[in-house]
Parts: C-alpha cells; sequence; structure tokens
C-alpha cells in the first residue's frame, strides 16, 4: 500500500517532516526500499531553507542592522526568555523551527552557564545571512510566523562604505520591518555618542541609496541599552542629543520612507531597573502587525491636443 505524503497547513506543530530529497519517490516503489524522513535540526535557517518555508506557509521577515556588539542577539534572546515564561505582549509561543538555535544563544544569559554576568554570544563575520524563527499567536487567529535575520554587524559596516555592497544583503529587501540599532553604551560616551549617531544614519542614507530601501519600506529605529543611559551622569545630554537626532532622521528620510518610527529598549539590565526585555513587547507587537496598506499616488493626467490623442481616448485602451 502505497504511503500517504503529509499535507501541510496553518494548523501544523513545530515538528514537521519533510521528505528526504535523496530518498526518491516513495508513492510507488517497492516496500523495501528506504523511506526515510528527515527532521528539522533545530538550528537556524540558510535562506534556502527560509525559501523551502516559505512553500508551507508566509512569513514576516524582520532584519535587524546594528554595528558589533550594538544588542542584534541580545533582543532576540531576550524575546525568546519572555516567551518561555508565558504570554509577552499579548503574543504567546506556538512553535519554531529553530529551538536548538535560540536555546545556544540564550544560555550564557541562564544560571546554568556558571556565568557571573549575563552575556550573548557575538554574530562571527565568518558566519553566513541566517535566521531565527518564531511562531506567536494572539487571542485569536492563526499563529503569525517571524523569520528575524542574524548577520555579523561588520557586514553592515562594510556596506556603509561601499553602496555596491548592498545589493548583496538580500535580508533589507526581504524585510517587512527593518530594525536599525543605535548602541546605546556608546551614545551614552560624550566621546563616542557623535558617532554613534552617525553611523545610523549612514546605514540609511546607503540602504536608499542602494536601492534597499523606498516609499513602501517600513524602519524603526531602536536605542538600546536604555538601562546604562537612565540615571547615568550622562542622561540628560544623551537623551536630548537622541531625541534631536531622531527629529532629523525624520525630517530628511520619512518622506522617503513608508513608515519611520523611534522605540527605546532595555533587552537585559543585571542591576533590575528595568523588567527584562524592557520596551522589547512593543516592539513584537508592531512585528506582527500587518503593513499599512500604501494609497498609489494618482497618474498623472496628460494633455489631448492631437487627433491621434483624441483617437486614444475612444478606444478600449483609452477607456481602461
Amino acid at each position: 500500500m502505497a504511503e500517504q505524503k503529509h499535507q501541510p497547513d496553518q494548523s501544523d506543530e513545530d515538528l514537521e517532516l519533510y521528505q528526504d530529497e535523496e530518498g526518491g519517490d516513495d508513492t510507488g516503489g517497492s516496500q523495501n526500499e528506504d523511506t526515510r524522513v528527515q527532521l528539522a535540526s533545530g538550528e537556524a535557517l540558510s535562506p534556502a531553507e527560509v525559501d523551502r518555508f516559505l512553500r508551507w506557509k508566509p512569513a514576516t521577515f524582520v532584519a535587524i542592522v546594528g554595528d558589533k556588539d550594538s544588542g542584534k542577539s541580545t533582543i532576540m534572546c531576550a524575546i525568546y526568555d519572555r516567551l518561555l515564561r508565558g504570554p509577552f505582549s499579548g503574543l504567546g509561543f506556538a512553535r519554531s523551527r529553530t529551538l536548538v538555535a535560540l536555546e545556544r544563544r540564550a544560555h550564557y544569559s541562564r544560571v546554568e552557564s556558571g556565568r557571573a554576568t549575563p552575556d550573548t554570544p557575538r554574530t562571527s563575520i565568518l558566519e553566513d545571512l541566517h535566521y531565527f524563527h518564531l511562531g506567536l499567536v494572539g487571542d485569536d487567529g492563526p499563529p503569525t510566523d517571524v523569520l528575524i535575520s542574524d548577520r555579523a554587524g561588520e557586514v553592515y559596516r562594510d556596506a556603509r562604505s561601499d553602496t555596491r555592497l548592498v545589493e548583496t544583503l538580500s535580508e533589507l529587501y526581504q524585510a517587512d520591518r527593518l530594525v536599525v540599532l543605535i548602541d546605546g553604551r556608546r551614545a551614552n560616551d560624550p566621546m563616542e555618542r557623535a558617532n554613534a549617531l552617525h553611523v545610523t544614519r549612514q546605514s540609511l542614507r546607503a540602504f536608499l541609496d542602494g536601492g534597499a530601501l523606498g516609499r513602501d519600506s517600513v524602519v524603526q529605529v531602536v536605542t538600546t541599552k536604555m538601562d546604562l543611559i537612565m540615571g547615568s551622569a550622562e542622561e540628560e545630554a544623551t537623551t536630548r542629543a537622541i531625541a534631536e537626532f531622531e527629529e532629523r532622521l525624520l525630517r530628511d528620510f520619512g518622506p522617503r520612507l513608508a513608515e519611520l518610527t523611534f522605540w527605546r529598549i532595555a533587552a537585559r539590565d543585571p542591576s533590575g531597573t528595568f523588567q527584562p526585555a524592557h520596551g522589547i513587547g512593543e516592539l513584537l507587537t508592531d512585528w506582527v502587525r500587518p503593513k499599512t496598506d500604501q494609497v498609489a499616488e494618482p497618474a498623472p493626467k496628460f494633455l489631448l491636443t492631437s487627433e491621434f490623442d483624441r483617437l486614444l481616448v475612444r478606444t478600449h485602451y483609452g477607456e481602461n
């Protein structure tokens, strides 16, 4: 009797079976043939694996851009840890194809790691682009699958210097949300503040000039590590500089984007001043929000002056 093939749908659980590509066609062969199935490894997804995933179900893409040590990996770990405790900002954990990778990233932030202070492994420049997957569910409706990109910050630094490299950053073109990070630790240092803000501006300009962003793009500029800013000697100067910088970004780049918004978070605060994942819940809720439909600009009206112009109006094409 031929084995029935699995028919995926939106209600599939996290454990999904994929036919082994080298196992051949198992629908008409001998029962003695090897009909193995390949289980998901739980590791981060490569772009090719993401393409395969999208054949099963749609997903929302989030690209997080920031320099080395700006907090990209820590945001991902903070979201995962909060979801393990239960619903987070009205969203519950439904499934993940990358549980092993998420656990590995989160390990060093836990007591079991034996570390005196929480830490997060950094993404190496030797690693290629990959994605973390989270299936999130609200009070009603099916789960929303979110794919969050992970790439070394040095790659984005190089793209700022050479905009020809922007076209190689496929995650920017796929992104439903582009998250650009301001390193709060550097912004709070008077010696590094100007550069910390400037690299964010450079990134936006490079992505716009390189064609990765446009009038349909949703961009979120996120200041990280607010726990290092609030209560410090530089708090007033830093918050004022960031607010003024955000106003300039909105004035200069806002008209070229669908949305440009600003957020402030503290993913992990060892001092306990902020709750874990402070500000990230609102950000996560926005990620699963459908993009606002953009209103198309009306086509320009042309002045009809010749007989050929008037003929066009009288034809079926002109009426459409």
